[in-house]
Parts: C-alpha cells; sequence; structure tokens
C-alpha cells in the first residue's frame, strides 16, 4: 500500500509539472517579445545610471549645453547654432531636479561642487536607455524577433552611446526623437489606414518630427529618410491599380497634413518658446539685429533714438542680411601695411563710420548746407571711421581671399578712390532699420563693395573679407547693407526708436543666423577633428573629462560591435547577389521580399546619415556617426535574419549566440571607457584596458 501512494503521488507531481511547464510554455509564447523588452529595458537602466552623476566635473560640451540651460532658467538671451528644443528640454530637466541656473558651466573640469547637476545627466540617461525598447519594438515589427534581440542588444551593450547618452548633451533628445520617428512609422504600416490607430500612429510620427529637426539640424537627415518611405508608399498606391485618383489624393493630403504640417508647426512653436523663455538682454544680444534687440527687456539699444533718415554727418552701422557688419580695426595687410577693412558680426565701436562728402572743399560733411542735407540714391559720399579718422578706400591691388576683387583699405587721407555712390533700391532718402537695400559702388574702379563669406588669415583675426566685386552687372547679395544705428551730430534732429521685431520676423533672423554659424563651423588651425572615414572602423576617440579619483572617461565606441556592423553590411551586399542568383536559377528569392526590402531601408538610413558628412566643410567630430550608428545595428539585425533563411534557422542561431555572447564579454572588457579608466597622480591612465588598444590613435 505504501509503495502504490508513493506511485500515485509521483503521478501526481508529474502531472502537476507538465500542467506547470505547459503553462509556463503557453505565457512565454504568448508574453515573450514583452519578457524580452523587459530584459533589454532593464539591462538599458542599468548600464546607463551606472556612475551617472560620476565625474562630479563640467564634461566635454556640458560646458556649452548645460550654460544654455542655466539661460532659459534664468530667462537670459543667449545664441547658439541648433534649434532651441533639446537645450530646453535640457532646462526643464535641470529646472524639475532642483538646479536654480546659477552654475556657470566655464570650462570642462569645472568643479560643480554643490550644483544639482545629477537631474540633468539621469533624464539624459532615462531617454539614452528608452532608445534600446524602441529599437527592438521597431525591428520586431519589421523583420524578426531573433533580429530585434540582436540590434537592441549591440545597442545596449555599445560604450560610445553610452558616453553620449550619460551626460548633459543633446544627443540623448536628438537619438530618443529619431528612434520614435522610425518606431511610429513603422506602427503606421501594422494598422489598417485611416483606422484611429492608423491616424495614432501617424500623428505621433508628425510629432516625432517636429521634435528631431528641433533638437539638431542633423536631425534633417531622418525626416529624410522618413520622406523616402512616404514616397514608396505613395508610389504603391498610384501603381495599385486596385485604388483610384481619389484614394490617392487623399493619402497624400494625410500625410502631407501629419508629416509637414504639423512638424513645421510645432517647429515654429518651439521658438516662441525659446523667444518666451529668453527675453532679458544679455551680453549675447550683439549677436542679433536691432530691432530683435529692442524686443529684450532692458535692451540699451532699444533706448537709443535714431535719426529717421540717413544724412551726411551721421554716425552709422551698416550690417548685411546675415548680421555680419561692416568693420575695421587697427591691423594692416602685411604686404601694403595698410588698415583692414573687414566683415564682422558682433557690434563694437569699429563698426562705427561717419558719413562725409566727396566734395574736397568739406569732407567732414558737417558744414553749413551739408549738415542737414539727407543722402540720396546716386549721392557720392565717403565712409570715415570713427575710431581711426581713416577714410575707406578701393585700391587697385587684388583682394587676399577673392584674387578676382579689388582690395578694400582704410586710408588717411581722402581720394577719388573713397569716393563711393549710393545705389539704393527704391530712389528718396534712406531709412535705417529697413531690409537690405543699399549698395556702394566705386565708379572709379567700376566695382561694388561686397563682404564675401571668405574668411581672411589670422593676421585679420579671420574675419570676413571686404572686397570690391567688378561684377556690376549682376551684384552679389552680400553686397547689398541694412543701415543701422543712425546717429545725427544735430541735438534737434527728429529722431525715433528701434521698432522691436514681431515673433515671425525674429523666427527667421534666427533661422538665417543658424544656417549661416553652423556652415562657418570650419575647423581651426592645430585644432584636433575627425573626419567621417573615421568613424565605421572606430578609428578614434575622444576624452571627455579626466578626474583624479574616479578616473578618464574617454568617448570611443565597443569595437568588436563597430567590426560586427562592418562586416554585416558586406554580408548583406553578398546576401543580396545570393539571392538574385536564386531568382534568376529558381524563379524565387531566398529570401522573403520583406525581409531584404526592410534591410535595404535600414542600408538606406544608414546611408543618408553617414555620407553627407564628406561633403561638409565645417568641423566633424565621432558623435556626429552615431545616428548612422543606429540604423548600422539594424542592418547587422537583418542579415543575420538573411542568413537565417539562406542557411537556415539552426545557423542563424548559432551566429545570433555567438554575436551576442561576444558583444557582452567585449562590453565588460571596454566598459571602462565609459565608467572610468584609471588614472595615476600624473592623471595619466593605466590598467588592463591600455594593452587592449586596436589602433594607435586610441589616446586614453
Amino acid at each position: 500500500n505504501e509503495y502504490k501512494s508513493y506511485l500515485s503521488r509521483m503521478v501526481n507531481s508529474t502531472k502537476k509539472l507538465k500542467l506547470i511547464r505547459s503553462t509556463v510554455e503557453q505565457v512565454h509564447q504568448k508574453y515573450r517579445c514583452w519578457l524580452d523588452v523587459a530584459m533589454v529595458t532593464f539591462l538599458a537602466f542599468i548600464t546607463r545610471f551606472y556612475h551617472v552623476c560620476e565625474p562630479d566635473i563640467v564634461c566635454w560640451d556640458e560646458t556649452h549645453f548645460g550654460k544654455f540651460a542655466s539661460f532659459y532658467i534664468r530667462g537670459e538671451n543667449y545664441f547658439d547654432v541648433h534649434p532651441p528644443l533639446g537645450k530646453m528640454m535640457l532646462a526643464v530637466f535641470g529646472y524639475a531636479t532642483g538646479y536654480n541656473g546659477s552654475f556657470s558651466f566655464d570650462s570642462p573640469g569645472q568643479k560643480y561642487n554643490e550644483t544639482s547637476y545629477c537631474g540633468m545627466r539621469r533624464c539624459c540617461a532615462f531617454l539614452g536607455a528608452v532608445l534600446v525598447p524602441l529599437i527592438y519594438l521597431t525591428v520586431l515589427l519589421a523583420v524578426s524577433r531573433n533580429a530585434a534581440r540582436i540590434s537592441s542588444l549591440l545597442l545596449l551593450f555599445d560604450t560610445g552611446l553610452i558616453t553620449l547618452t550619460q551626460f548633459i548633451l543633446l544627443e540623448a533628445p536628438l537619438f530618443f526623437f529619431l528612434c520614435t520617428t522610425i518606431f511610429s512609422y513603422q506602427l503606421t504600416r501594422q494598422f489598417t489606414r485611416y483606422s484611429r490607430y492608423w491616424y495614432g500612429a501617424i500623428a505621433l510620427t508628425g510629432v516625432s518630427i517636429g521634435c528631431l529637426l528641433s533638437v539638431k539640424y542633423i536631425g534633417f537627415f531622418g525626416v529624410l529618410y522618413t520622406g523616402l518611405m512616404v514616397i514608396e508608399d505613395i508610389w504603391n498606391m498610384i501603381t495599385d491599380k486596385r485604388h483610384s485618383v481619389y484614394d490617392t489624393v487623399l493619402l497624400v493630403t494625410t500625410y502631407s497634413f501629419f508629416l509637414i504640417f504639423i512638424p513645421l508647426i510645432l517647429y515654429f512653436i518651439f521658438f516662441i518658446f525659446h523667444f518666451h523663455f529668453t527675453s532679458n538682454s544679455t551680453d549675447s544680444d550683439d549677436t542679433y539685429s536691432p530691432k530683435y534687440q529692442a524686443s529684450l527687456v532692458n535692451n540699451k539699444i532699444a533706448q537709443v533714438p535714431n535719426a529717421k533718415y540717413l544724412k551726411y554727418g551721421n554716425t552709422v552701422r551698416f550690417s548685411t542680411s546675415s548680421g555680419v557688419l561692416l568693420h575695421s580695426h587697427s591691423l594692416v595687410y602685411p604686404d601694403i601695411s595698410l588698415n583692414q577693412v573687414t566683415g564682422y558680426g558682433h557690434r563694437d565701436d569699429n563698426n562705427k563710420w561717419r558719413v562725409v562728402t566727396c566734395d574736397d572743399d568739406d569732407v567732414t560733411g558737417t558744414e553749413g548746407r551739408r549738415e542737414s542735407r539727407s543722402v540720396i540714391d546716386g549721392d557720392m559720399i565717403r565712409l570715415q571711421h570713427v575710431q581711426t579718422n581713416r577714410y575707406l578706400t578701393v585700391i587697385s591691388y587684388p583682394a587676399v581671399a577673392r584674387v578676382s576683387d579689388y582690395r578694400v583699405v582704410t586710408e588717411e587721407e581722402s581720394s577719388i578712390n573713397s569716393c563711393l555712390q549710393v545705389q539704393a533700391v527704391s530712389s528718396g532718402r534712406i531709412a535705417p532699420f529697413t531690409a537690405p537695400s543699399v549698395s556702394f559702388v566705386s565708379l572709379n574702379k567700376r566695382c561694388v563693395l561686397n563682404l564675401s563669406n571668405r574668411n581672411l588669415p589670422e593676421y585679420a583675426s579671420k574675419q570676413l573679407e571686404v572686397s570690391c566685386d567688378r561684377g556690376l552687372s549682376s551684384k552679389p547679395p552680400t553686397s547689398f547693407f541694412t543701415l543701422e544705428h543712425n546717429i545725427s551730430p544735430n541735438p534737434n534732429e527728429n529722431t525715433e526708436l528701434i521698432k522691436p521685431a514681431g515673433i515671425l520676423s525674429k523666427y527667421l533672423e534666427m533661422q538665417v543666423k543658424m544656417l549661416k554659424s553652423n556652415n562657418d563651423l570650419i575647423p581651426k588651425e592645430g585644432e584636433s577633428t575627425s573626419r567621417p572615414w573615421m568613424w565605421p572602423i572606430d578609428y578614434d576617440g575622444l576624452f571627455f573629462s579626466i578626474h583624479e579619483k574616479f578616473g578618464a572617461v574617454y568617448f570611443l565606441g565597443n569595437p568588436v560591435v563597430f567590426l560586427i556592423n562592418l562586416v554585416a553590411i558586406a554580408a548583406f551586399l553578398m546576401l543580396q547577389v545570393t539571392n538574385k542568383y536564386h531568382k534568376v536559377r529558381f524563379g524565387k528569392g531566398c529570401i522573403p521580399s520583406g525581409v531584404v526590402t526592410t534591410t535595404s531601408w535600414y542600408l538606406v538610413g544608414y546611408l543618408l546619415h553617414y555620407i553627407p558628412f564628406f561633403m561638409m566643410a565645417r568641423v566633424l567630430y565621432f558623435h556626429h556617426f552615431y545616428s548612422a550608428f543606429i540604423f548600422n545595428t539594424m542592418v547587422t539585425a537583418g542579415v543575420v535574419d538573411m542568413i537565417g533563411w539562406v542557411f537556415g534557422e539552426r545557423t542563424r542561431d548559432v551566429i545570433s549566440a555567438v554575436i551576442l555572447a561576444v558583444v557582452a564579454v567585449s562590453f565588460y572588457i571596454y566598459s571602462p571607457l565609459s565608467y572610468g579608466i584609471p588614472v595615476n597622480e600624473d592623471r595619466q591612465t593605466y590598467g588592463y584596458i591600455k594593452s587592449l588598444k586596436w589602433y594607435d590613435s586610441w589616446q586614453y
């Protein structure tokens, strides 16, 4: 009886175990994707938040973006080359976590001391952690669960991505909105068109696009990527005979509203917020036009009355549409020892000129009948530099940068070569603060004064060259100037205050200035920069900080992840050839067209975010590659899935397991790059990681 009882208990236990196992398997089958999401999310938060508040010093570009966040909290005006959303997010992160905007962010290495900086870093780390499950879900919807695991874990275990999203930088918001854009548009393809879920997904895509473009202009490549996918969807509808013209027009209209109109409106709204939260005058005001400055609280230029019209004897400034001012100083050209005339982007006393007549008997322009006479279209004038009392003169020497032009200098004595004819767009008197409408022509040399976009050498402090362009028949846009700071020597002169610029004019001015400033970010002499060919091979890194206790943070990607991504691109091309061969030989490809198309689109995204940098003259750094890197990990995931279709699931699973194991181990080895390489008393790095350099260019 005891034996039978024992057998009965064993049978019951076995049945219970089978039931439990069956239940677990059912739960796993139903929720396995969400278990994956939970796992990668948990690991992402662990890896991003580990040592997030260390080192307790300003690291790399925190000196810029932390400072900009402080400006928003204090409500002070500033200028930067990037749109405002990312910096406003940093300000919100800081304000919500106790930062009051008082820290100066003077330079890298500055101690934070008692400053509440951790909140901003933690919020950036949060956005960086969310990237991982977002990419998992994106690839899951388009390819497979296995591919989703690979792409998310490649991002999870990359040291460079961790570094970029742990600090007070714009990269975390930029990558977050790039990923939400990709994910939300992929989501639209999962729902029935024009259903409420589809509308929700397309609206989320439009919001993500608007936010992406409002963080950094590099986000435009992500917008372009989405736009190309939209064009493909529209083209598929046009070529599908089941759909009418009405269907196509409706789809185009819907896409235009959600993916063009909404992002542009959001982009504009973010600038309205920017103007509202940076309304107080600061030392940065001179970057903007007088009308923009007049809209700021307590700005001094708004309180200066200006003469209503340009007259002889007035002290003036002239600027181009991009805000560059006609400028001179005591520096001379080394070959002719005459003072330079340049273009300068900041307002100071060296921008001031006095308008005088070309009459030899009255060079001051302030005597008798000349004192109150207005300058009109066609008048001959001279421009006398107020600080040096020298006259702007066109000489027969070739210009330095534009050698086909004449050179412009200042001379002590006036001459026929210092006489310039005023040519206004509209006849009559010339009023200040209107659109660029005045040009200055040297009739003797038959050329027009032109403020070019070319920088002079170091002996001119790299300021822009002013030359005299011989192309009178077609004047360049930079030869037209706006009159500003029109001050009369006559105390009884009829004057008026500057009218503040409206929101639209401020918005347009900022777009011009940001685009120009981005183009002007060229490498300085001796400056260490990075070139695009270095990025995919992880050739060069960058010190973010060196701290005597915490160690050194060196921005460098996980070299194993980069190698796998590079091999995957080559493998994709070979798999494409194999698939084409099967189509020709057997009439059907060996890889599903959906997998091939999706992986091809990921490769397009990679190329769109990488190739344009080869054509840019501006200064570049390794972090510019990381938007392309995100797409590269998705290409790798798609390639592994394609291998499964060609060589079988077992081969795919083995390759996947090897990739994940190698990447995890390499992350453990190279994690000190992100979390702190040990340094000695002389601030020199040491430890096992010093012996694991792949290139001599790795400087840690």
